[in-house]
């Protein structure tokens, strides 16, 4: 019975293959278009008047192919970075300093599995809300998900912590920069304005999804029968604790922790204040493998068999990152993405000033299953939905909130946001079991959202 269910599970690269497939054959039944472009003080803009037919350019037979390979190298970035960080928590795995923090972790915070959980929320809701972090998070993940395992908690609790940390303070971020800033540089707006309500926002959504996940978590650690996970197997995501009882705690091993934490500073702080990007990011990951080993004496060839060893397992995640920016990559090639956004906008126009606020949300949250990056959405969608807002009396700053309503809270949803896909991978948990437990919260979070829409229009939220 429990096999018989197991192959209902859908593959995650068939199911991208089939949206790329879906996606390119659009290009031969959507009437061709495109919006003028031109930069504007290094930012690329578009002119919402400018919409005008062009020639028909279907894809080929061979771009069905290739939106992997395309997909794969748009990507790259990403892509490298969670193979090289795969690597380096391999060579921490193996020096045992990984195994010997989580025990002395665990004997600390193991009745107090609750404050584990909350604390890390809190931090993942930082880097997400206020950093417009996710996939610069990406090194936590290997290294907070066998902490949930071991804590006694199941798969889909360790799965929820990372990705309801990250994407429910990413949907309503008070300084996300990817979202917001963007949104308020075309909107003509003060960068980060209206941030107390957003901030208000930001504090009902993170408490939700908290206490969402604690409720679940406290229940199937009582009773394990109720997991929606319970088939799922974890001794690949969890770490043998007993192996490290009664052992010497060595120099090596904590100061590999302590370096470990530093390069998590230094990260940080060059992303903050010197513009560093995904490739420094796995510049230091690298260079921390190479500490590791050198720390804990493991040599050049037991080094570099382990980082080979953490990339083999880090691949899968990263090839599905890489397929789903093909979906991107096709509709692009085909040149359908301007005219699904100007049937969209079009479709709200004349809608009472609630209803198109909530419109706004729709059309975001539709378009956010073909093009998943937040700035670049907004870069193609503001300058439509904001003359649209001034035509139907809805505040500038209103409208960049129900746009971050509509690309935030579906990227928990979307199959084809490869970062969704990857987190889910990490913890070994199936989409379709991730959506009976997503719904309920996706549903009260939706209700939220129109609430808090309602509240801006009324008070001219500005």
């Amino acid at each position: 019975m429990n096999e018989k269910k197991k192959s209902k599970n859908v593959n995650p690269y068939l199911l991208l293959f089939l949206v790329i497939v879906a996606c390119g054959l659009l290009s031969y039944i959507i009437s061709p278009g495109a919006f003028v472009r031109e930069t504007i003080n290094g930012r690329t803009v578009i002119d919402p008047s400018s919409y005008h037919a062009v020639e028909r350019t279907p894809v080929s037979f061979l771009d069905f192919f290739k939106a992997v390979p395309e997909g794969l190298i748009g990507a790259g970035n990403v892509v490298f970075l969670i193979l090289i960080v795969g690597g380096s928590i391999e060579v921490l795995n193996r020096s045992g300093a990984l195994g010997m923090g989580i025990n002395k972790l665990i004997n600390k915070f193991g009745d107090k599995g609750n404050a584990m959980i909350i604390i890390i929320m809190v931090f993942f809701s930082i880097l997400g809300g206020f950093l417009g972090w996710v996939e610069a998070a990406v090194p936590f993940v290997p290294i907070i998900i066998p902490i949930i395992i071991a804590l006694g908690y199941d798969a889909m609790t360790a799965a929820a912590v990372v990705i309801l940390g990250l994407l429910v303070s990413f949907s309503v971020g008070p300084t996300n920069v990817y979202t917001v800033g963007v949104a308020h540089e075309v909107a003509e707006l003060k960068m980060f304005s209206g941030f107390g309500y957003r901030t208000i926002v930001y504090l009902v959504f993170v408490i939700t999804a908290i206490l969402y996940t604690l409720r679940y978590a406290n229940k199937v650690k009582k009773n394990p029968e109720l997991s929606l996970t319970k088939e799922v197997d974890t001794s690949k995501m969890s770490i043998d604790l007993t192996q490290f009882e009664g052992k010497e705690f060595t120099t090596g091993q904590k100061l590999s922790l302590l370096a470990l934490l530093i390069i998590f500073v230094i990260v940080m702080y060059g992303m903050l204040q010197l513009g560093w990007g995904m490739n420094e990011m796995t510049a230091m990951f690298f260079l921390f493998a190479i500490i590791c080993g050198i720390l804990n004496k493991m040599g050049i060839d037991g080094t570099s068999n382990a980082i080979l060893d953490g990339i083999k397992g880090a691949v899968n995640g990263a090839m599905i990152v890489g397929v789903a920016r093909g979906v991107q990559w096709i509709l692009e090639t085909g040149g359908v993405i301007d005219p699904i956004i100007n049937a969209l906008s079009k479709a709200i126009s004349g809608w009472p000033t609630t209803l198109s606020a909530i419109g706004v949300v729709i059309i975001v949250s539709l378009l956010n299953g073909l093009v998943p990056s937040g700035s670049g959405k907004a870069v193609a969608l503001m300058p439509l939905v904001i003359p649209l807002a001034d035509i139907v009396g809805l505040t500038r700053q209103t409208a960049i909130l129900a746009y971050q309503f509509g690309d935030g809270i579906t990227n928990m949803f979307w199959f084809t946001y490869g970062t969704l896909l990857m987190f889910l991978g990490f913890a070994n948990v199936p989409l379709k079991k991730w959506y009976k437990f997503l719904w309920p919260l996706g549903l009260i979070l939706t209700v939220f959202a129109c609430i808090f829409l309602f509240i801006a229009v009324k008070m001219k939220y500005v």
